[in-house]
């Protein structure tokens, strides 16, 4: 975890040769909305299963604050993490992740066995 260069921020992880910031958003991060169906009013009691998760208006500031400073930001949702099974999945979640942003990984094997250089970023971004 680190302080943005003027303290008003911290990031859970940050890449300082590529200037990215990841960020491992649990619960708190997060509101459900329930859909209460037809002729229910917007986020009223209604049924689960038609809720949906959105950002809490503080991550979302937070998120644009970031994006200003850092070159790209990535976000990693608590319950798309969940979802994945086992410790090579989700390296190779985040991975992907710093892939799709540039940071220079090679892929991770899925018998378990990472590949040398990507090895030790992800790591780093996994031990939050």
């Amino acid at each position: 975890e680190r302080l943005t260069d003027d303290g008003y921020f911290s990031v859970d992880v940050y890449l300082p040769n590529d200037d990215v910031a990841l960020e491992f958003d649990g619960p708190s991060h997060f509101i459900k909305i329930c859909d209460g169906g037809e002729g229910a009013a917007p986020g009223g009691v209604g049924d689960a299963s038609r809720a949906s998760t959105r950002k809490t208006m503080r991550t979302e500031l937070r998120d644009m604050c970031l994006v200003r400073r850092h070159r790209a930001v990535l976000i990693v949702p608590y319950f798309e993490f969940a979802k994945l099974k086992g410790r090579t999945v989700q390296k190779e979640y985040v991975a992907e992740k710093l892939r799709a942003a540039g940071v220079a990984m090679q892929a991770v094997n899925r018998d378990g066995e990472e590949e040398k250089q990507a090895t030790a970023t992800v790591e780093r971004c996994m031990l939050k």
